[in-house]
Protein backbone atom coordinates (compact mmCIF):
# COMPACT_ATOMS: atom_id res chain seq x y z
CA UNK A 1 0.00 0.00 0.00
CA UNK A 2 2.83 2.19 0.83
CA UNK A 3 3.45 2.37 -3.63
CA UNK A 4 -0.24 3.79 -4.22
CA UNK A 5 0.45 6.53 -1.36
CA UNK A 6 3.40 7.73 -2.52
CA UNK A 7 1.81 7.63 -5.90
CA UNK A 8 -1.13 9.96 -4.82
CA UNK A 9 1.22 12.25 -2.70
CA UNK A 10 2.74 12.39 -5.97
CA UNK A 11 0.35 13.37 -7.73
CA UNK A 12 0.44 10.00 -10.35
CA UNK A 13 -3.34 9.03 -9.99
CA UNK A 14 -3.83 6.47 -12.51
CA UNK A 15 -1.08 4.40 -10.84
CA UNK A 16 -2.38 5.17 -7.66
CA UNK A 17 -5.84 4.33 -8.74
CA UNK A 18 -4.40 1.30 -10.26
CA UNK A 19 -2.33 -0.44 -7.43
CA UNK A 20 -5.27 0.08 -4.93
CA UNK A 21 -7.43 -1.44 -7.78
CA UNK A 22 -4.70 -4.72 -7.24
CA UNK A 23 -4.78 -4.43 -3.83
CA UNK A 24 -8.19 -4.47 -3.59
CA UNK A 25 -8.71 -7.68 -5.46
CA UNK A 26 -6.09 -9.86 -3.13
CA UNK A 27 -8.66 -8.27 0.10
CA UNK A 28 -11.55 -6.52 -0.96
CA UNK A 29 -12.11 -5.88 2.80
CA UNK A 30 -8.81 -3.85 3.89
CA UNK A 31 -10.33 -0.51 4.70
CA UNK A 32 -6.95 0.80 4.39
CA UNK A 33 -6.50 0.27 0.59
CA UNK A 34 -10.56 1.23 -0.06
CA UNK A 35 -9.25 4.54 2.25
CA UNK A 36 -6.17 5.79 -0.42
CA UNK A 37 -9.24 4.56 -3.23
CA UNK A 38 -11.50 7.53 -1.63
CA UNK A 39 -8.45 10.17 -1.85
CA UNK A 40 -7.46 9.03 -5.28
CA UNK A 41 -11.17 9.62 -6.32
CA UNK A 42 -11.33 13.01 -4.36
CA UNK A 43 -7.74 14.11 -5.95
CA UNK A 44 -9.71 13.31 -9.10
CA UNK A 45 -12.47 15.32 -8.49
CA UNK A 46 -15.20 12.76 -7.97
CA UNK A 47 -15.77 14.33 -4.57
CA UNK A 48 -19.04 12.07 -4.74
CA UNK A 49 -17.09 8.67 -5.48
CA UNK A 50 -15.13 9.64 -3.27
CA UNK A 51 -17.98 9.99 -0.35
CA UNK A 52 -19.59 6.75 -1.39
CA UNK A 53 -16.39 5.28 -1.26
CA UNK A 54 -15.04 6.39 2.48
CA UNK A 55 -18.49 5.19 4.01
CA UNK A 56 -17.23 1.87 2.43
CA UNK A 57 -14.09 2.40 4.91
CA UNK A 58 -15.93 3.62 7.26
CA UNK A 59 -18.36 0.53 7.93
CA UNK A 60 -15.18 -1.87 7.49
CA UNK A 61 -13.33 -0.11 9.97
CA UNK A 62 -14.58 3.24 12.61
CA UNK A 63 -12.17 2.86 14.57
CA UNK A 64 -9.22 4.76 12.67
CA UNK A 65 -8.99 8.67 13.34
CA UNK A 66 -7.36 8.60 9.92
CA UNK A 67 -11.06 7.69 7.94
CA UNK A 68 -13.16 9.99 9.93
CA UNK A 69 -10.80 12.73 9.34
CA UNK A 70 -10.56 11.73 5.57
CA UNK A 71 -14.59 11.61 5.81
CA UNK A 72 -14.07 15.08 6.96
CA UNK A 73 -12.02 16.57 4.56
CA UNK A 74 -14.15 14.66 1.53
CA UNK A 75 -17.34 16.51 3.47
CA UNK A 76 -15.81 19.66 2.97
CA UNK A 77 -14.88 19.34 -0.62
CA UNK A 78 -18.57 18.42 -1.06
CA UNK A 79 -19.57 21.65 0.56
CA UNK A 80 -21.22 19.82 3.33
CA UNK A 81 -19.37 21.75 5.85
CA UNK A 82 -21.50 20.91 8.89
CA UNK A 83 -21.32 17.61 7.94
CA UNK A 84 -17.86 17.57 7.52
CA UNK A 85 -17.10 19.03 11.42
CA UNK A 86 -19.42 16.29 12.87
CA UNK A 87 -16.86 13.89 10.99
CA UNK A 88 -13.60 15.48 12.49
CA UNK A 89 -15.60 15.56 16.36
CA UNK A 90 -15.63 11.75 15.71
CA UNK A 91 -11.95 11.92 15.04
CA UNK A 92 -11.12 13.80 17.72
CA UNK A 93 -13.68 11.94 19.88
CA UNK A 94 -10.97 9.03 19.27
CA UNK A 95 -7.79 10.68 19.49
CA UNK A 96 -8.24 14.75 20.88
CA UNK A 97 -4.55 15.35 19.90
CA UNK A 98 -4.77 14.53 16.63
CA UNK A 99 -2.52 17.07 14.57
CA UNK A 100 -3.56 15.95 10.71
CA UNK A 101 -7.61 16.06 12.27
CA UNK A 102 -6.87 19.34 14.31
CA UNK A 103 -5.53 20.97 10.96
CA UNK A 104 -8.36 20.37 9.20
CA UNK A 105 -11.13 21.51 11.83
CA UNK A 106 -8.90 24.49 11.95
CA UNK A 107 -9.03 24.69 8.08
CA UNK A 108 -13.26 24.48 8.36
CA UNK A 109 -13.36 26.51 10.91
CA UNK A 110 -11.63 29.53 8.96
CA UNK A 111 -14.10 28.84 6.40
CA UNK A 112 -16.94 28.93 8.49
CA UNK A 113 -15.98 32.43 9.85
CA UNK A 114 -15.09 31.15 13.08
CA UNK A 115 -11.45 32.61 13.63
CA UNK A 116 -11.21 32.60 17.24
CA UNK A 117 -11.64 28.97 17.12
CA UNK A 118 -9.34 28.45 14.23
CA UNK A 119 -6.80 30.25 15.63
CA UNK A 120 -7.35 27.95 18.76
CA UNK A 121 -6.84 25.13 17.03
CA UNK A 122 -3.57 25.92 15.26
CA UNK A 123 -2.20 26.91 18.39
CA UNK A 124 -2.62 23.65 19.63
CA UNK A 125 -1.35 22.18 16.00
CA UNK A 126 1.88 23.64 15.96
CA UNK A 127 2.27 22.92 20.07
CA UNK A 128 1.75 19.25 18.60
CA UNK A 129 3.97 19.07 15.65
CA UNK A 130 6.56 22.42 15.98
CA UNK A 131 8.21 21.42 12.64
CA UNK A 132 4.52 21.58 10.33
CA UNK A 133 5.23 24.22 7.82
CA UNK A 134 1.31 23.78 6.73
CA UNK A 135 0.18 24.47 9.99
CA UNK A 136 2.36 27.50 10.60
CA UNK A 137 0.91 28.63 7.36
CA UNK A 138 -2.29 28.04 8.16
CA UNK A 139 -2.06 29.96 11.99
CA UNK A 140 -0.81 32.74 9.85
CA UNK A 141 -4.05 32.82 7.92
CA UNK A 142 -6.11 32.75 10.68
CA UNK A 143 -4.09 35.91 11.84
CA UNK A 144 -4.79 37.47 8.60
CA UNK A 145 -8.38 36.90 8.69
CA UNK A 146 -8.33 38.51 11.98
CA UNK A 147 -6.43 41.43 10.52
CA UNK A 148 -3.57 40.62 12.64
CA UNK A 149 -1.12 41.31 10.06
CA UNK A 150 1.86 41.46 12.04
CA UNK A 151 1.00 37.87 13.42
CA UNK A 152 0.26 36.68 10.77
CA UNK A 153 3.32 37.51 8.60
CA UNK A 154 5.78 36.00 11.95
CA UNK A 155 3.70 32.78 11.23
CA UNK A 156 4.30 32.58 7.51
CA UNK A 157 8.34 33.58 8.00
CA UNK A 158 8.14 30.80 10.12
CA UNK A 159 6.32 28.26 7.76
CA UNK A 160 9.34 29.62 5.16
CA UNK A 161 12.09 28.92 7.33
CA UNK A 162 11.03 25.52 7.54
CA UNK A 163 10.01 24.86 4.24
CA UNK A 164 11.86 27.06 2.13
CA UNK A 165 9.77 25.61 -0.98
CA UNK A 166 6.69 26.85 0.41
CA UNK A 167 5.46 28.94 -2.66
CA UNK A 168 2.10 29.25 -0.86
CA UNK A 169 3.87 30.42 2.06
CA UNK A 170 5.54 33.53 0.28
CA UNK A 171 2.61 34.21 -1.35
CA UNK A 172 0.80 35.03 1.63
CA UNK A 173 3.44 36.47 3.73
CA UNK A 174 3.32 39.07 0.29
CA UNK A 175 -0.33 39.67 1.02
CA UNK A 176 -0.06 40.12 4.49
CA UNK A 177 2.62 43.15 4.13
CA UNK A 178 0.17 44.54 1.84
CA UNK A 179 -2.17 44.69 3.48
CA UNK A 180 -0.41 46.03 6.49
CA UNK A 181 0.68 48.85 4.68
CA UNK A 182 4.54 47.20 4.32
CA UNK A 183 4.17 48.03 0.37
CA UNK A 184 7.97 47.79 -0.21
CA UNK A 185 8.31 44.74 2.42
CA UNK A 186 5.48 42.98 0.18
CA UNK A 187 7.38 43.75 -3.10
CA UNK A 188 10.76 43.02 -1.71
CA UNK A 189 9.15 39.24 -0.71
CA UNK A 190 7.47 38.66 -4.37
CA UNK A 191 11.31 39.79 -5.53
CA UNK A 192 12.63 37.12 -3.70
CA UNK A 193 10.29 34.34 -4.29
CA UNK A 194 10.37 35.25 -8.40
CA UNK A 195 14.58 34.90 -8.30
CA UNK A 196 13.36 31.14 -6.91
CA UNK A 197 10.76 30.71 -9.00
CA UNK A 198 10.72 32.89 -12.31
CA UNK A 199 7.57 34.04 -13.69
CA UNK A 200 5.57 31.80 -11.15
CA UNK A 201 1.72 33.04 -11.57
CA UNK A 202 1.01 32.85 -7.36
CA UNK A 203 3.68 35.29 -6.61
CA UNK A 204 3.21 37.50 -9.72
CA UNK A 205 -0.60 38.10 -8.77
CA UNK A 206 0.78 38.52 -5.12
CA UNK A 207 3.03 41.63 -6.94
CA UNK A 208 0.20 42.63 -8.57
CA UNK A 209 -2.05 43.05 -5.41
CA UNK A 210 0.99 45.50 -3.41
CA UNK A 211 1.18 47.07 -6.23
CA UNK A 212 -2.50 48.23 -6.14
CA UNK A 213 -2.31 48.74 -2.56
CA UNK A 214 0.29 51.27 -3.13
CA UNK A 215 -2.30 52.62 -5.98
CA UNK A 216 0.95 51.68 -8.68
CA UNK A 217 -1.67 51.16 -11.47
CA UNK A 218 0.49 50.34 -14.31
CA UNK A 219 2.91 48.58 -12.74
CA UNK A 220 -0.21 46.34 -10.90
CA UNK A 221 -1.54 45.66 -14.48
CA UNK A 222 2.19 44.40 -15.95
CA UNK A 223 2.18 42.17 -13.09
CA UNK A 224 -1.38 40.56 -13.43
CA UNK A 225 -1.06 40.05 -16.89
CA UNK A 226 2.53 38.57 -16.56
CA UNK A 227 0.78 35.95 -14.06
CA UNK A 228 -1.96 35.38 -16.97
CA UNK A 229 0.16 35.11 -19.80
CA UNK A 230 2.00 32.41 -17.63
CA UNK A 231 -1.02 30.26 -16.29
CA UNK A 232 -4.08 31.03 -18.97
CA UNK A 233 -7.05 29.32 -16.55
CA UNK A 234 -5.49 31.01 -13.22
CA UNK A 235 -9.22 32.75 -12.35
CA UNK A 236 -7.74 35.01 -9.51
CA UNK A 237 -5.22 36.81 -11.77
CA UNK A 238 -8.55 37.53 -14.06
CA UNK A 239 -10.20 38.48 -11.30
CA UNK A 240 -7.23 40.69 -10.10
CA UNK A 241 -7.17 42.29 -13.57
CA UNK A 242 -10.67 42.90 -13.67
CA UNK A 243 -10.58 44.61 -10.44
CA UNK A 244 -7.51 47.12 -11.64
CA UNK A 245 -9.73 48.03 -15.04
CA UNK A 246 -13.09 48.56 -13.10
CA UNK A 247 -11.38 50.73 -10.50
CA UNK A 248 -9.94 53.17 -13.34
CA UNK A 249 -13.19 52.99 -14.63
CA UNK A 250 -12.58 50.97 -17.82
CA UNK A 251 -15.27 49.02 -17.41
CA UNK A 252 -15.72 47.61 -21.02
CA UNK A 253 -12.49 46.05 -21.11
CA UNK A 254 -12.91 44.71 -17.41
CA UNK A 255 -16.59 43.05 -17.40
CA UNK A 256 -15.05 39.96 -19.32
CA UNK A 257 -12.10 39.66 -17.07
CA UNK A 258 -14.72 40.06 -14.05
CA UNK A 259 -16.49 36.58 -15.25
CA UNK A 260 -13.37 34.59 -13.88
CA UNK A 261 -14.34 35.92 -10.57
CA UNK A 262 -17.00 32.43 -10.21
CA UNK A 263 -14.68 29.87 -11.15
CA UNK A 264 -12.20 31.08 -8.34
CA UNK A 265 -11.91 28.65 -5.16
CA UNK A 266 -13.91 31.39 -2.50
CA UNK A 267 -16.53 32.77 -4.47
CA UNK A 268 -19.96 32.32 -2.64
CA UNK A 269 -22.14 31.24 -3.05
CA UNK A 270 -21.46 28.27 -5.40
CA UNK A 271 -24.70 27.11 -7.15
CA UNK A 272 -24.77 23.59 -8.35
CA UNK A 273 -27.97 23.66 -10.83
CA UNK A 274 -28.51 21.60 -14.13
CA UNK A 275 -29.45 24.56 -16.10
CA UNK A 276 -27.52 26.79 -18.51
CA UNK A 277 -26.03 29.73 -17.38
CA UNK A 278 -27.92 33.18 -19.48
CA UNK A 279 -25.27 34.44 -21.55
CA UNK A 280 -27.21 37.68 -22.99
CA UNK A 281 -29.38 36.12 -25.94
CA UNK A 282 -33.26 36.46 -25.85
CA UNK A 283 -35.24 35.17 -23.68
CA UNK A 284 -38.65 35.65 -25.30
CA UNK A 285 -40.80 32.91 -23.33
CA UNK A 286 -38.26 31.74 -20.95
CA UNK A 287 -37.80 31.83 -17.28
CA UNK A 288 -34.66 33.70 -16.17
CA UNK A 289 -33.41 33.04 -12.05
CA UNK A 290 -31.18 35.35 -11.25
CA UNK A 291 -29.08 34.65 -7.86
CA UNK A 292 -27.62 36.59 -5.57
CA UNK A 293 -23.37 36.71 -4.80
CA UNK A 294 -21.24 38.19 -2.34
CA UNK A 295 -22.13 40.72 0.29
CA UNK A 296 -25.41 42.58 1.62
CA UNK A 297 -23.73 45.65 -0.32
CA UNK A 298 -23.55 44.52 -3.71
CA UNK A 299 -26.66 42.61 -3.70
CA UNK A 300 -28.27 46.41 -3.06
CA UNK A 301 -26.05 48.07 -5.05
CA UNK A 302 -26.58 45.83 -8.14
CA UNK A 303 -30.36 44.42 -7.72
CA UNK A 304 -30.89 47.87 -9.81
CA UNK A 305 -30.31 45.58 -12.77
CA UNK A 306 -33.84 43.45 -12.12
CA UNK A 307 -35.78 45.93 -13.71
CA UNK A 308 -33.79 46.48 -16.59
CA UNK A 309 -33.69 42.90 -17.55
CA UNK A 310 -37.82 43.27 -17.82
CA UNK A 311 -37.44 46.25 -20.07
CA UNK A 312 -34.94 44.19 -22.73
CA UNK A 313 -35.61 43.77 -26.31
CA UNK A 314 -36.81 40.16 -25.61
CA UNK A 315 -37.26 39.71 -21.98
CA UNK A 316 -38.01 36.58 -20.01
CA UNK A 317 -41.09 35.79 -19.71
CA UNK A 318 -40.71 35.34 -16.06
CA UNK A 319 -37.69 36.69 -13.57
CA UNK A 320 -36.88 35.05 -9.99
CA UNK A 321 -34.66 36.49 -8.01
CA UNK A 322 -32.58 34.04 -5.59
CA UNK A 323 -31.98 36.33 -2.96
CA UNK A 324 -31.21 35.86 1.36
CA UNK A 325 -33.57 35.98 3.36
CA UNK A 326 -32.66 38.91 5.41
CA UNK A 327 -33.40 41.24 1.99
CA UNK A 328 -36.21 40.35 0.88
CA UNK A 329 -38.56 42.60 3.18
CA UNK A 330 -36.48 45.35 0.61
CA UNK A 331 -38.26 43.92 -2.47
CA UNK A 332 -41.95 43.86 -1.51
CA UNK A 333 -43.31 46.15 -3.84
CA UNK A 334 -41.14 44.76 -7.36
CA UNK A 335 -43.31 44.26 -9.83
CA UNK A 336 -40.51 43.21 -12.21
CA UNK A 337 -39.98 39.45 -9.65
CA UNK A 338 -42.44 37.23 -10.65
CA UNK A 339 -40.96 35.08 -7.78
CA UNK A 340 -37.88 35.67 -4.54
CA UNK A 341 -37.04 33.41 -2.15
CA UNK A 342 -33.72 31.91 -0.59
CA UNK A 343 -33.71 29.35 -3.32
CA UNK A 344 -30.20 27.87 -2.43
CA UNK A 345 -29.53 24.70 -4.91
CA UNK A 346 -33.12 23.87 -5.58
CA UNK A 347 -34.87 26.53 -7.30
CA UNK A 348 -38.14 26.24 -9.45
CA UNK A 349 -38.22 25.15 -12.99
CA UNK A 350 -36.20 28.11 -14.99
CA UNK A 351 -34.66 27.93 -18.14
CA UNK A 352 -31.18 30.12 -17.60
CA UNK A 353 -29.65 32.01 -14.21
CA UNK A 354 -27.07 34.35 -14.04
CA UNK A 355 -25.17 35.61 -11.18
CA UNK A 356 -25.96 39.13 -9.99
CA UNK A 357 -23.17 40.95 -10.49
CA UNK A 358 -22.68 39.76 -14.12
CA UNK A 359 -25.48 41.70 -15.07
CA UNK A 360 -23.37 44.75 -15.77
CA UNK A 361 -21.35 43.24 -18.13
CA UNK A 362 -24.03 41.48 -20.29
CA UNK A 363 -26.11 44.40 -20.31
CA UNK A 364 -23.01 46.13 -21.67
CA UNK A 365 -22.45 48.71 -18.41
CA UNK A 366 -20.14 51.46 -19.44
CA UNK A 367 -19.26 54.72 -17.42
CA UNK A 368 -22.19 56.56 -19.13
CA UNK A 369 -24.62 53.99 -18.79
CA UNK A 370 -24.41 52.88 -15.24
CA UNK A 371 -28.15 52.81 -14.19
CA UNK A 372 -28.45 55.56 -11.62
CA UNK A 373 -32.22 56.24 -11.32
CA UNK A 374 -32.56 56.93 -7.05
CA UNK A 375 -34.75 55.35 -5.27
CA UNK A 376 -34.94 52.01 -6.38
CA UNK A 377 -35.65 50.98 -2.83
CA UNK A 378 -37.75 52.58 -0.48
CA UNK A 379 -38.66 52.11 2.87
CA UNK A 380 -41.12 49.28 3.72
CA UNK A 381 -41.72 50.15 7.33
CA UNK A 382 -42.90 53.27 7.28
CA UNK A 383 -44.56 53.40 11.04
CA UNK A 384 -41.76 51.16 12.26
CA UNK A 385 -40.16 54.09 14.79
CA UNK A 386 -39.30 57.64 15.23
CA UNK A 387 -36.19 58.14 16.00
CA UNK A 388 -35.46 59.75 19.33
CA UNK A 389 -34.97 63.58 18.90
CA UNK A 390 -31.85 64.94 20.74
CA UNK A 391 -31.25 68.15 22.26
CA UNK A 392 -30.99 71.97 20.32
CA UNK A 393 -30.06 69.84 16.74
CA UNK A 394 -30.57 70.64 13.45
CA UNK A 395 -28.58 68.07 11.18
CA UNK A 396 -29.24 64.15 12.02
CA UNK A 397 -26.22 62.11 10.94
CA UNK A 398 -25.97 58.65 11.47
CA UNK A 399 -22.92 57.32 11.58
CA UNK A 400 -20.93 54.28 10.83
CA UNK A 401 -17.43 53.04 11.79
CA UNK A 402 -16.78 49.58 11.39
CA UNK A 403 -17.22 46.51 9.63
CA UNK A 404 -16.62 42.76 10.35
CA UNK A 405 -16.05 40.83 7.25
CA UNK A 406 -12.66 39.63 7.52
CA UNK A 407 -9.09 41.03 6.84
CA UNK A 408 -9.67 42.56 3.44
CA UNK A 409 -12.03 44.56 5.54
CA UNK A 410 -9.62 46.53 8.24
CA UNK A 411 -8.55 48.87 6.36
CA UNK A 412 -11.91 50.12 5.63
CA UNK A 413 -12.47 50.55 9.26
CA UNK A 414 -12.24 53.85 10.65
CA UNK A 415 -11.79 54.10 14.62
CA UNK A 416 -14.56 55.85 16.50
CA UNK A 417 -12.20 57.90 18.09
CA UNK A 418 -11.61 59.48 14.95
CA UNK A 419 -15.16 60.37 14.34
CA UNK A 420 -15.83 61.56 18.00
CA UNK A 421 -13.66 64.86 17.13
CA UNK A 422 -16.83 65.76 15.35
CA UNK A 423 -19.17 65.42 18.46
CA UNK A 424 -18.56 68.80 19.34
CA UNK A 425 -20.17 70.49 16.90
CA UNK A 426 -23.07 72.63 17.31
CA UNK A 427 -26.69 71.92 15.83
CA UNK A 428 -25.81 68.16 15.24
CA UNK A 429 -27.20 64.80 16.50
CA UNK A 430 -24.97 61.98 15.74
CA UNK A 431 -27.15 58.28 15.62
CA UNK A 432 -25.02 55.53 15.83
CA UNK A 433 -26.21 53.22 13.28
CA UNK A 434 -22.88 50.22 13.74
CA UNK A 435 -24.01 46.83 14.07
CA UNK A 436 -22.13 43.93 15.83
CA UNK A 437 -20.31 43.80 18.61
CA UNK A 438 -18.04 47.27 17.70
CA UNK A 439 -21.24 49.40 18.30
CA UNK A 440 -20.30 49.22 22.15
CA UNK A 441 -17.46 51.61 21.09
CA UNK A 442 -19.96 54.31 21.18
CA UNK A 443 -20.98 53.85 24.69
CA UNK A 444 -18.12 55.99 26.03
CA UNK A 445 -19.50 59.65 24.25
CA UNK A 446 -23.53 58.44 24.93
CA UNK A 447 -23.06 60.57 27.55
CA UNK A 448 -23.15 63.72 25.60
CA UNK A 449 -26.71 65.03 24.74
CA UNK A 450 -26.09 65.06 20.77
CA UNK A 451 -24.93 61.34 20.49
CA UNK A 452 -27.18 58.20 20.53
CA UNK A 453 -26.70 54.91 19.50
CA UNK A 454 -29.70 52.90 17.85
CA UNK A 455 -27.93 49.80 17.88
CA UNK A 456 -30.47 47.76 19.27
CA UNK A 457 -33.07 49.84 17.13
CA UNK A 458 -31.72 48.17 13.93
CA UNK A 459 -33.03 45.14 13.72
CA UNK A 460 -33.90 43.73 9.90
CA UNK A 461 -32.94 45.63 7.01
CA UNK A 462 -36.67 46.59 6.41
CA UNK A 463 -35.84 48.51 10.34
CA UNK A 464 -32.21 49.59 9.23
CA UNK A 465 -34.07 51.31 6.08
CA UNK A 466 -36.55 52.97 8.33
CA UNK A 467 -34.34 54.67 10.43
CA UNK A 468 -31.64 55.46 7.42
CA UNK A 469 -35.21 57.34 6.27
CA UNK A 470 -35.07 59.47 9.08
CA UNK A 471 -31.03 60.98 8.61
CA UNK A 472 -30.36 63.93 7.18
CA UNK A 473 -27.05 62.33 6.07
CA UNK A 474 -25.06 58.97 6.68
CA UNK A 475 -21.57 58.73 7.63
CA UNK A 476 -19.76 55.38 6.89
CA UNK A 477 -17.50 53.47 5.88
CA UNK A 478 -17.55 51.70 2.86
CA UNK A 479 -20.57 48.93 4.18
CA UNK A 480 -23.87 47.91 3.09
CA UNK A 481 -24.90 50.88 4.89
CA UNK A 482 -23.80 53.46 2.58
CA UNK A 483 -25.35 50.98 -0.43
CA UNK A 484 -28.57 51.02 1.39
CA UNK A 485 -28.84 54.58 2.24
CA UNK A 486 -27.70 55.50 -1.41
CA UNK A 487 -30.53 52.57 -3.31
CA UNK A 488 -33.15 55.23 -0.69
CA UNK A 489 -31.63 58.52 -2.09
CA UNK A 490 -30.47 59.15 1.59
CA UNK A 491 -27.32 61.39 1.48
CA UNK A 492 -24.08 58.96 2.30
CA UNK A 493 -21.03 60.58 2.95
CA UNK A 494 -18.67 57.58 1.94
CA UNK A 495 -15.35 57.49 3.66
CA UNK A 496 -12.92 55.60 1.35
CA UNK A 497 -9.41 54.15 2.41
CA UNK A 498 -6.16 55.02 0.57
CA UNK A 499 -6.70 52.20 -1.84
CA UNK A 500 -10.66 51.82 -2.24
CA UNK A 501 -13.14 49.20 -3.61
CA UNK A 502 -12.82 49.11 -7.38
CA UNK A 503 -16.60 50.47 -7.15
CA UNK A 504 -15.97 53.95 -6.11
CA UNK A 505 -13.20 54.21 -8.69
CA UNK A 506 -10.82 57.03 -8.56
CA UNK A 507 -9.75 60.35 -7.71
CA UNK A 508 -13.80 60.82 -7.26
CA UNK A 509 -15.84 62.93 -5.17
CA UNK A 510 -19.05 61.82 -6.27
CA UNK A 511 -20.18 58.32 -7.24
CA UNK A 512 -21.74 57.62 -10.55
CA UNK A 513 -23.74 54.63 -8.67
CA UNK A 514 -25.26 56.89 -5.92
CA UNK A 515 -25.86 61.00 -7.22
CA UNK A 516 -27.07 61.78 -3.86
CA UNK A 517 -23.73 60.51 -2.24
CA UNK A 518 -20.15 61.57 -1.80
CA UNK A 519 -16.72 60.38 -1.27
CA UNK A 520 -14.32 61.64 1.08
CA UNK A 521 -10.68 59.61 0.52
CA UNK A 522 -7.38 59.17 2.35
CA UNK A 523 -4.66 60.68 1.23
CA UNK A 524 -2.45 58.10 2.57
CA UNK A 525 -2.85 54.72 3.74
CA UNK A 526 -4.43 55.04 7.61
CA UNK A 527 -5.17 58.48 6.99
CA UNK A 528 -8.63 58.98 8.87
CA UNK A 529 -7.58 62.80 10.60
CA UNK A 530 -7.57 64.44 7.26
CA UNK A 531 -10.98 63.05 6.07
CA UNK A 532 -12.22 63.92 9.00
CA UNK A 533 -10.80 67.59 8.70
CA UNK A 534 -12.61 67.47 5.19
CA UNK A 535 -16.18 66.19 6.70
CA UNK A 536 -16.21 69.10 9.12
CA UNK A 537 -16.64 72.23 7.23
CA UNK A 538 -18.72 70.36 4.79
CA UNK A 539 -21.09 69.35 7.22
CA UNK A 540 -20.57 73.32 8.49
CA UNK A 541 -21.77 74.31 5.03
CA UNK A 542 -25.00 71.54 6.08
CA UNK A 543 -25.91 73.07 9.12
CA UNK A 544 -26.38 76.37 7.58
CA UNK A 545 -28.47 75.48 5.22
CA UNK A 546 -30.70 73.64 7.30
CA UNK A 547 -31.42 76.15 10.37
Amino acid sequence: MEAAIAALQAGKLPLAEQLCSQARQKNPFDATVVDVLAMVQLEKGDGKAALATIKNVLSLDRSRTLYHTHHGIILKALGRLEDARKAYEEALALDPEAPDTLFNLALLCQDTGDLKESLTLCLRVIKLDPGNAAAFNNLGTTHQHLGQFEEAATAYRTAIALNPGHIGAYCNLAAALAEGDQIKDSLTVCEEALEKWPGHSEILNAQSNAHVKAQNWDSALAASEESISNAPEFAQAHYGKSLILLTQAKLEQAWPEFEWRVRRPNFWPKRHYGFPIWDGGPLTKKTLLVHWEQGFGDIIQFCRYLPLIKSLDSPPAKLLFDCPDKLIPLFTDWDCLDAIADFGDTPPEVDYFIPLMSLPGRLGTTLETIPADTPYLVNPLSDYFEVPPLAQTTLKVGIVWASDHGASYRRKVCPIAEIANLFDMEHIAFYGLQFGEDARELDAYTARENVHSLANDLGGFDHTAAIIEQMDVVLSIDTYIVHLAGAMDIPAWVMLPYAPDWRWFLGRRDTPWYPGSRLFRQQAPGDWASVIDTIRPELEVLVAQNR
